[in-house]
Parts: structure tokens; C-alpha cells; sequence
């Protein structure tokens, strides 16, 4: 029964993803002919119309099980990992998921890969962008990014790669999704290792054939490295909490620094999330006290970007400091005044989910099972919330749904589900 269960998911997963592919290859003007080619996005397209209310129940169900969740009755048996005292079973089990591990890189890397083997040309608008930027730190040096981008540390990673490469800016772009959909599949592994390792297989499977991976992969570079960053930082956190050593605090005074630089809306994330889980756990003070000095630094270095802006204000520096201002409402930039007064409700970003109903509902069987009862699971409902509430705004919408950790509850809920049965 379980080994069915699973193969029902694997097929599911496997035609959605395939499916979306083919459709995606097809607007590119290669359309994938066979026998039986057409059966994927046949699968895509039923179940599109099967559930064209999906986005809207999707945000209905997550809603409704982070609420019971919080308010439901306990459960009187939580949630815990067994110890397995045998030597050979742990080998055993270590074993088998690091072999889900490398299969999961291996899906990831072949399905990002996949349109770039046959399409010739930059996809996605904003990769051109990226690229701009690149030939622009090679023609004046890395220290432009710091003078002039909000995301110094993450542009300076990409021309230090793009050197090491030794490959031209076009054709690192082609290389560079694949290195980051390997990298966030496996920091999705490593987080959900540092709480809960039975789910952590699942969780990067899940990831690996996530239409959300697909989506970020087309040209939202910035976020995806921010998101690998983010669950490096969570399950480095979780992994040292207890015991916080020096050397594992001033790792994540580094992180908190680079995350900061790589994309500031993240770094409040994990920040506010962090800090709330924190507050709500039984030794609040200490545990406050902490995370205070963990994250402190990379407020000090927020509060230096932002004095050098004050003191050189543009034309002289454009960088973090100075475009900060931009997300809270207004501010100059090269290109003008910009103000964000035009925010709205808005639910089609959501459409994200649509074309894979398997994950919003393992994600709702695992928040139903894994209840916000200690740090882990809280600071997740924390996430999960912020998150959603986020995808509702239509000038956050897109990287807020990308957040939202589906894969993470979902491979808690398919872990879930697979014991039970």
C-alpha cells in the first residue's frame, strides 16, 4: 500500500512538471513530438480544468489548516524522531537518503537544463538584465555592484562564478539555473535535515519538481539565491541553537551579513520569523538575548549602508543604503522617482500552485500533523503566514508566493502520510 501510494505521487508529479514542460517548450517554438508526448500536457490540461478554482481553494486550505493548527486541540502523541540504537539501520537509513538527495539534485539540474538545451536565445526578460549587470562589473570592476546595486553580495558571487567559469556572459547564464536549482534542492534537504531528517528526501524530490523551482529558474536570479541562502542560514540556525558556540555564532553573523546584501526582503524575513518563533518559545529572554547577538551585525552593517547614503547621497551612491527607501513607498533612483502607492489585492500570483494540486494538499496534511508545538514547526507557521498574507499584495505577490515553503510542508505531509500507512 505505501509503495503504491508513492508511485501515485511520483506519476502525478512527473506528468505535471513534464507536462508544464511541454508546454513551455512548445511556446518556444519546439514542440515535443512522439507517441506518446502528448500525454503530459493532456495530464496538465485536465487537471487545469478539473480544478480551475485551484489557486483560490489552495489559499482557502493552507489558511484553514495554519489556523487549526494554532487554535485546534493538541495532539495527545507529538511528533518526534526515533532514535534508531542499531549502528547497521542508521548506516542503512543515512544511506538511502543521501541517495534521495543525489536524485533530487539530478531532476533538478536535468529539468532546469532541459530548455536550454534547446533554446539558443536568454529566457526570461529580467536575465537580460542580469547579464547587463555582469558586463557592467567586467567593463568597471566589482566595486561597482557595491556603488550601485541593492544586492552587492549576490552580483559580486555572479561575476566571481562567471570568472571562475571562464565562460561568457551568455552561456553562464545558460549554466547558472542549473547551479542554483542543484543549490536549492539541496538546502531544502539540509534544512529539513536539521529538524526532521525522515521528511528531508521528500522535501527535495518535492522541490526538484516544484513548478515554483521551474518559475524562479526562468530569471528571478536574485531570489533564487536569496532562497538558497535562506534555508542554508534556518538549518544552520536550528542545527547550532542549542549549543551556540563562537565559532557557529560568528558563522551566522556571516550569513545574516550575506543575506542582507543579497536580497534585504529576505533577510527581514528570517529576521522577523526567527525573532517571533523566538519570543513564543518557554525561555524567551535567553533565547531573545541570543538571536539579538547573532543578528546584530547585519543590522550594524544595514545602518553603515545606509549612513554612507546619507553622506553620499546619489548621483554619487546608488547602492543598498540609498535604494532602501524604494520598498518603503518612494525614492530617486537613475531612472526617476518611483513610488509604490498602486499596491492591491491581488490572487493571480497564486496560479503558481495551479498547476500541481499534489502539493498544496501533502502541504495541508502536514501542517495538519506537524503542529506548531516547538521552535521548528512555530517558526514554519510564522513563515507560512507572512508568506501568504504577502501573496495577496499585488507589488509582492510573485517572490511571496515563491516563499511560501509548500515544498517543505508537503514533504512533512507525504512523510506523514507514508507512515500511516
Amino acid at each position: 500500500m505505501k509503495w503504491l501510494f508513492l508511485s501515485l505521487v511520483a506519476i502525478a508529479l512527473c506528468f505535471e512538471i513534464v507536462g508544464v514542460a511541454e508546454g513551455f517548450s512548445s511556446s518556444l517554438g519546439h514542440p515535443i513530438l512522439g507517441t506518446y508526448a502528448s500525454i503530459p500536457s493532456q495530464f496538465v490540461a485536465v487537471t487545469s480544468l478539473a480544478f480551475p478554482i485551484l489557486p483560490y481553494l489552495s489559499i482557502v486550505m493552507i489558511a484553514g489548516a495554519l489556523l487549526f493548527g494554532v487554535l485546534g486541540p493538541t495532539r495527545p502523541i507529538p511528533i518526534e524522531k526515533v532514535q534508531d540504537s542499531s549502528v547497521h539501520r542508521r548506516f542503512s537509513r543515512s544511506f538511502r537518503e543521501h541517495l534521495v538527495l543525489i536524485l533530487a539534485v539530478a531532476v533538478a539540474a536535468v529539468l532546469v537544463w532541459i530548455p536550454r538545451s534547446i533554446q539558443s536565445l536568454p529566457i526570461g526578460g529580467d536575465t537580460l538584465f542580469y547579464m547587463s549587470v555582469v558586463d557592467t562589473m567586467n567593463r568597471e570592476g566589482p566595486v561597482w555592484a557595491v556603488v550601485y546595486t541593492d544586492k552587492p553580495f549576490f552580483y559580486l558571487v555572479l561575476y566571481e562564478l562567471q570568472h571562475i567559469s571562464g565562460l561568457s556572459t551568455s552561456d553562464f547564464f545558460k549554466v547558472l539555473p542549473v547551479i542554483f536549482g542543484v543549490g536549492t534542492t539541496a538546502s531544502v534537504w539540509f534544512f529539513v535535515d536539521s529538524f526532521y531528517k525522515e521528511a528531508a528526501g521528500f522535501a527535495s524530490l518535492l522541490t526538484a519538481t516544484s513548478t515554483s523551482l521551474m518559475r524562479t529558474s526562468i530569471d528571478l536570479y536574485a531570489s533564487f539565491f536569496a532562497t538558497i541562502l535562506l534555508f542554508l542560514t534556518l538549518g544552520v540556525y536550528l542545527k547550532y541553537r542549542e549549543e551556540m558556540q563562537f565559532r557557529r555564532r560568528s558563522l551566522l553573523q556571516v550569513m545574516f551579513a550575506m543575506t542582507l546584501m543579497s536580497y534585504w526582503f529576505v533577510w527581514g524575513l528570517v529576521l522577523v520569523m526567527v525573532g517571533l518563533a523566538e519570543a513564543l518559545s518557554k525561555e524567551r529572554a535567553r533565547r531573545l538575548k541570543a538571536f539579538l547577538v547573532v543578528s546584530l551585525p547585519s543590522i550594524v552593517v544595514l545602518g553603515l549602508f545606509i549612513g554612507v547614503a546619507l553622506l553620499r547621497p546619489p548621483p554619487v551612491y546608488w547602492g543598498l543604503g540609498s535604494s532602501f527607501g524604494l520598498y518603503l513607498g518612494n525614492t530617486v533612483t537613475p531612472v526617476g522617482t518611483v513610488t509604490y502607492t498602486s499596491a492591491t489585492l491581488d490572487l493571480s500570483d497564486l496560479g503558481l500552485l495551479q498547476y500541481n494540486p499534489v502539493v498544496p494538499i501533502l502541504a495541508v496534511v502536514g501542517l495538519f500533523f506537524y503542529r506548531p508545538r516547538h521552535f521548528p514547526s512555530r517558526m514554519i507557521y510564522i513563515w507560512s503566514f507572512i508568506m501568504l498574507a504577502f501573496s495577496l499584495i499585488s507589488t509582492t505577490g510573485l517572490h511571496a508566493a515563491l516563499l511560501i515553503p509548500l515544498p517543505v510542508l508537503s514533504g512533512i505531509g507525504l512523510r506523514r502520510m507514508v507512515e500511516t500507512l
